[in-house]
């Protein structure tokens, strides 16, 4: 008796300090060099969090009498004792009792065993437990004594030791030296889970847990629930969204994100990309899938896309879809289906666009809305791209300078409007090295250039307008008098151009043929004389504009020419001396009747 206040303080210490830090299937040491004299109990605890996987003890037996007895009880926790009861009969045996709530029975009994527990030496005694199964292995020293079966499964809390047997006749006692007690446990273990509005990304409080339909708490983001070690069920209620069954194993080595959708939505958007990074200029590709939260909801089904420019396409499980005003029918969706947006990213920064999915009920008496709004950013290139600063008919040059240190290939592809290609080719960039591209543009129009290297493309839309232009479309000049074609020319590129215009048919009686030459990164006007015959046949003409650049004919057009052949006008448009004179007379014949007038 003179240890227990020593072995007491112990225990309770070492409970505090081995308990806390308790961790998957970890054994613990209870107590060690306690004693348990004679009609003695002692009470050992386990936390109530831990579950009991099994139970080892070292004693020496010391008796006063003929015979020895002691019992090992484990208490669940409901204070239910199940108990195994070991005893040396004159050195003959030991006999174990079944394990029964609330007492001793003797219905399994192993005789002759020939353990002494008598011989002042130390015996283990392993009780090893089997929870799913109901049932458990007694060991002593090592070998297997006897196999028990519970009525029940129950997670052990306590364990009660004695070495005391009450006889009424002998009231005999023995003495229990334990040099230890040892357990291995499962305990539980905190949980933490984050939980968010999956659209909106919103985190959520208030939220209810369930585990096989009871309530084990009501979290809020961020919080943590204490969970058994191993694998569990739990279903996540909030009013105004649907329910979400996920399963979680305890101890988790990460926070588990529980994302919940709104009751007013139909589906859910799985596979989702949570960060989209994009090079600018790029072609990306958003995919999902497209889950039905209730397959009653998701009839007459129509995507939109709000602030998003650049949509190259949307497919719905590869087939491309439509717009429709602005929409794209998916149709009724009873199964997942995975859903594409192909578009082209704009400039550097972050940018954003809403989705939105429209479906109804299957009597188009309900409308249900999943709206997300998606965030993506648009990064710089990896490379430096210097374009022309007006795109030419001809040779134009594109330099690429490598600027991340890395080495891959370029390809540079020109394509036309009908994406067509008319130009491509690759070069392999070494770190940070420069490479000039000689683009041929055939002729003028809308085209893409697209820059492809490492599974991505940068698209840039390229406009190539006329080099020359007819300013003069139409003219009118009088018979016998002088008309002037002006032609504008352009020339974008850092080399002199030099063209030959030729103006024929219609009234000329020979082509005219002029020389020109326009300068580096400048645009000029040109005009073109001729001379109109006298006493025309027709009154209108059409004469050919050609501008050849050498022997190649890189512009040609048509002139409309209205002849005025005479008669009055005040307002042009004649030739001669001929309209001056029929204005003239016409003055005079007015004044001469405004002086008879006053002469009356």
């Amino acid at each position: 008796m003179k240890k227990l206040g020593f072995v007491l303080a112990l225990l309770i210490l070492f409970n505090l300090l081995s308990i806390s830090s308790v961790s998957a299937a970890s054994e613990i040491t209870i107590v060690s060099n306690d004693v348990i004299s004679g009609p003695e109990i002692k009470y050992y605890d386990f936390n109530t969090s831990y579950i009991v996987d099994w139970i080892e003890f070292s004693v020496k037996v010391v008796e006063d009498g003929t015979k020895h007895d002691f019992f090992l009880m484990l208490i669940d926790e409901n204070g239910n004792e199940w108990g195994v009861r070991l005893w040396k009969d004159g050195g003959v045996g030991m006999t174990t009792h079944s394990i029964t709530p609330q007492g001793l029975a003797e219905p399994q009994n192993n005789y002759d065993t020939g353990i002494d527990f008598q011989d002042g030496n130390w015996h283990t005694i392993k009780f090893v437990l089997d929870n799913d199964n109901k049932e458990a292995d007694i060991y002593v020293d090592g070998s297997l004594f006897v196999h028990v079966n519970f009525s029940t499964t129950t997670k052990f809390t306590k364990l009660k030791l004695a070495g005391h047997y009450y006889d009424s006749d002998t009231g005999w006692y023995a003495d229990l030296y334990i040099n230890y007690i040892k357990a291995s446990v499962e305990g539980q273990f905190p949980v933490q889970f984050v939980i968010k509005d999956a659209l909106s990304g919103q985190e959520l409080s208030g939220v209810t847990v369930k585990e096989n339909g009871v309530i084990i708490g009501t979290i809020d983001s961020g919080s943590s629930l204490m969970l058994w070690e191993g694998s569990h069920t739990l279903t996540f209620e909030k009013q105004g969204y649907w329910s979400v069954t996920k399963t979680v194993v305890s101890p988790a080595n990460q926070t588990i994100v529980i994302e919940m959708y709104p009751s007013s939505a139909a589906f859910k958007l799985e596979n989702f990309p949570s960060d989209i990074t994009i090079p600018e200029n790029t072609i990306y590709e958003l995919t999902f899938t497209l889950s039905p939260i209730e397959t009653s909801a998701t009839y007459n089904t129509y995507l939109s896309l709000s602030g998003l420019s650049d949509i190259i396409e949307v497919r719905k499980d590869g087939s491309l879809v439509s717009p429709e005003n602005g929409k794209y029918y998916l149709g009724d969706i009873s199964s997942p289906v995975q859903v594409s947006i192909k578009f082209k990213a704009g400039a550097v920064g972050t940018h954003g666009f809403t989705l939105t999915l429209t479906s109804n009920d299957a009597i188009m008496s309900k409308t249900y809305t999943t709206t997300k709004t998606v965030t993506y950013t648009v990064e710089p290139l990896p490379f430096s791209v210097q374009m022309p600063s007006e795109w030419q008919v001809g040779q134009n040059e594109l330099r690429i300078s490598e600027s991340s240190g890395q080495s891959y290939l370029i390809t540079a592809v020109l394509k036309d409007s009908q994406g067509n290609e008319v130009w491509s080719d690759s070069y392999a960039f070494s770190p940070y090295e420069a490479h000039t591209f000689q683009v041929n543009v055939p002729a003028e129009g809308s085209y893409t250039l697209e820059l492809m290297w490492n599974g991505m493309t940068a698209v840039y839309d390229i406009t190539v307008n006329p080099a020359i232009t007819l300013v003069t479309k139409t003219i009118t000049v009088s018979e016998g008098g002088e008309g002037v074609i002006t032609l504008h020319f352009k020339n974008p590129s850092s080399s002199v151009q030099y063209y030959t215009i030729v103006v024929s048919g219609g009234f000329l009686p020979a082509e005219i043929n002029q020389s020109i030459s326009v300068a580096p990164l400048t645009e000029k006007d040109v005009s073109i004389a001729f001379a109109v015959p006298e006493d025309l046949t027709y009154d209108a003409y059409e004469l050919q504009v050609q501008v050849l650049q050498g022997d190649a004919v890189v512009f040609s057009d048509k002139v409309a020419v209205t002849i005025d052949s005479g008669g009055f006008t005040l307002f042009g448009g004649g030739s001669g001396g001929s309209t001056w004179l029929w204005i003239v007379g016409g003055l005079l014949v007015v004044g001469l009747g405004i002086w008879a007038l006053r002469r009356r």
